[in-house]
């Protein structure tokens, strides 16, 4: 029986190979005023990013909760009685320390095997697709559980935006020298590395994405790769063109910044995720 696997809305896989692979995705939510969605389902990135923008309330974001993994994994458990769950940084969230109380609720005769990917976004996604991968090809849990463990140092993200101000806002940036950087009018440069952190400045958006790729090509040669916008799809296309020449012939998924992400990048932001041979 093939090993299922299940990760959280915070890796932004395409639909298609949501779909395609069989993979099982545990919302986050997004919250404006008092009414919470559940990000990607009842909110979508295009709605969400609207809001952002024109709506009169800065967005939060929380954990799914117990229930949503314990409802998830005992309806997976009846497919499969092998589970895989990758979910994004405990030090970035507590989404993977409510998935480790709730197995211990899981009622169904099955075997829960959690991983914290130590990063989000893309390069959360792109081990996930590779577990996804393995295991419709049989891979069992054990030999899966081994594999992502290998695999999550080699994988890497940085982000990019306009301004510091949604990245403070969601309390992931503090003192006045965030702000100075966004009086400049530099596009500050993230890595998210187990934590989110800084990585740079660059002067103007083109300075900015040629720091993506440069960052992008440092860890050649590359076994998978992403490209991610969040408004601007034709930007983000023209990066992806980029990247994908960069490494001809190796697999590039493109995706949209989600609700989440976008809560604290803001409407402008551009990510590239590399997972190393």
């Amino acid at each position: 029986m093939t090993v299922a696997v299940v990760t959280d809305s915070t890796a932004d896989i395409p639909l298609e190979v949501v779909d395609e692979l069989g993979i099982i995705v545990i919302p986050l939510y997004v919250q404006f005023g008092k009414k919470s969605y559940r990000d990607g389902i009842d909110l979508s990135a295009a709605e969400f990013y609207d809001r952002l923008v024109s709506g009169p309330d800065y967005p939060k974001t929380s954990t799914p909760n117990i229930g949503d993994f314990v409802s998830t994994y005992n309806e997976v458990a009846k497919k499969s009685k092998e589970i895989i769950s990758i979910h994004l940084g405990s030090k970035i969230s507590a989404t993977y320390n409510v998935a480790v109380a709730a197995v211990k609720e899981v009622e169904a005769d099955c075997r829960i095997e959690l991983i914290d990917a130590n990063t989000t976004l893309m390069a959360q996604g792109l081990l996930v697709i590779e577990a996804a991968k393995a295991a419709k090809d049989g891979m069992g849990l054990s030999q899966l559980t081994d594999m992502v463990h290998e695999l999550i140092p080699k994988v890497h993200v940085i982000v990019t935006f306009d301004t510091i101000k949604y990245l403070h806002l969601g309390g992931h940036a503090t003192g006045t020298q965030a702000f100075l950087g966004a009086a400049l009018k530099v596009n500050p440069l993230v890595e998210i590395e187990e934590v989110i952190k800084p990585f740079g400045r660059a002067i103007g958006r083109r300075r900015a994405v040629d720091a993506l790729c440069k960052y992008a090509k440092s860890f050649s040669p590359a076994r998978s790769l992403a490209v991610q916008h969040c408004t601007d799809a034709e930007e983000g296309d023209s990066l992806a063109e980029r990247v994908g020449g960069m490494f001809p012939g190796i697999p590039l998924y493109r995706s949209v910044l989600g609700p989440v992400a976008g809560t604290h990048s803001g409407p402008h932001g551009l990510a590239v995720s590399i997972l190393e041979q």
